[in-house]
């Protein structure tokens, strides 16, 4: 038997606590999800909301004790590492709501599910979204204001639980050093790659130079001559349908996270890739005009083309058979002609 708050007072339900049906709408909820909405809160109706590649989504509608209406969005995720990947995005969002409120929506709740087996739920505020393409002004300036205004906890790149990029998690460890926090991240997308699409000796090679040559040569120097990378907090996956505008107040959010302190710079390698359609130097450019590359300046392009090969790295392991293999390995080369010396043995 399950308790239930709807909308005409609590209610037994004779119903495994598993998914318990809300007083309208076509979701079906887990008892665990009404569970976690915050006291005081009646549930009035749960309706199927958008589309996800690894989740099945909700937007919750509750009344208020003040009688006023408030939604919700909730995720369900399920399989073995349903649990592992809600803690990730709840985290990550809370992370960035702590640095800037105005930018995601409130994280609210995540668990287990009751009755559903190897099933999790994540619970935030719900907002009305337009999805077409971010305005690049507004953007570009609030994303330098999340990376200036954002404050390691450790004064450390990494973060302290596992985010996950869609369905596969990142190593994200925390590290002082950007060279070797960039390496490790890459090295580890790049086994997701190989236990999807297998391996190509081209490819190894190429990305056995990036990781042991190129990376030390075009990010050491951020970190020489008394200079240093300060860790900001990324969004980690900033393509435009993780990106939207609030239809009541014009205001840019940000959302489905895979957060972690990284180099500024970084967070705008997604803004390079074919397979999204930010890639106009716009958004780049404006970026750049509130918060400047780091020196060397003049090696700003390479390093976000660096970056970029992580990108695509994840997206072929999501996508076997895309394209993003073969232009990561472009990238490899082009970086390795600039910043490998000829004779270079492959270690």
């Amino acid at each position: 038997m399950a308790t239930v708050a709807v909308e005409n007072g609590p209610k037994v339900v004779d119903v495994p606590e598993i998914l318990v049906p809300s007083h309208q709408g076509n979701f079906p909820l887990d008892s665990a999800v009404i569970e976690a909405l915050p006291q005081g809160d009646t549930l009035i109706s749960a309706e199927r909301y958008g589309n996800s590649a690894w989740s099945s989504t909700a937007r919750l509608t509750v009344k208020k004790e003040n009688g006023k209406l408030h939604d919700y969005f909730a995720k369900i995720i399920t399989g073995e590492l349903a649990e592992a990947r809600v803690l990730g995005e709840f985290n990550c969002m809370l992370e960035l709501w702590r640095a800037m409120p105005n930018i995601v929506p409130q994280p609210r709740a995540h668990g287990k599910c009751h009755g559903m087996d190897a099933a999790c739920y994540f619970v935030c505020d719900y907002l009305e979204i337009d999805h077409r393409p971010p305005d690049a002004v507004k953007l570009g300036a609030k994303i330098a204001e999340l990376h200036r205004v954002s404050k390691s906890p450790t004064g450390q790149f990494g973060f302290h639980v596992t985010p996950y990029d869609g369905k596969l998690p990142l190593v994200a460890d925390w590290d002082p050093s950007w060279v070797s926090f960039y390496g490790k991240l890459l090295k580890g997308v790049y086994q997701h790659d190989i236990s999807v699409n297998g391996y190509w000796k081209e490819l190894d090679d190429a990305m056995e130079l990036t990781l042991n040559k190129v990376i030390p040569r075009l990010l050491g120097p951020l970190e020489e001559d008394g200079r240093t990378v300060k860790p900001c907090l990324i969004h980690g996956d900033l393509w435009e349908e993780n990106i939207g505008t609030e239809l009541r107040t014009g205001e840019l959010y940000i959302f489905d996270s895979c957060a972690y302190y990284a180099h500024h710079e970084m967070a705008i390698g997604m803004w390079r890739v074919d397979h999204h359609h930010m890639k106009a130097k716009e958004y780049r450019n404006q970026y750049f005009q509130n918060y400047e590359p780091d020196e060397p300046a003049e090696e700003c392009d390479d390093r976000n083309r660096l970056y970029a090969i992580k990108e695509r790295i994840m997206y072929s392991a999501h996508v076997p058979g895309s394209k993003a293999r073969e232009q990561a390995l472009e990238d490899m080369l082009y970086l390795i002609e600039q910043y490998v010396e000829e004779d270079t043995p492959i270690l």
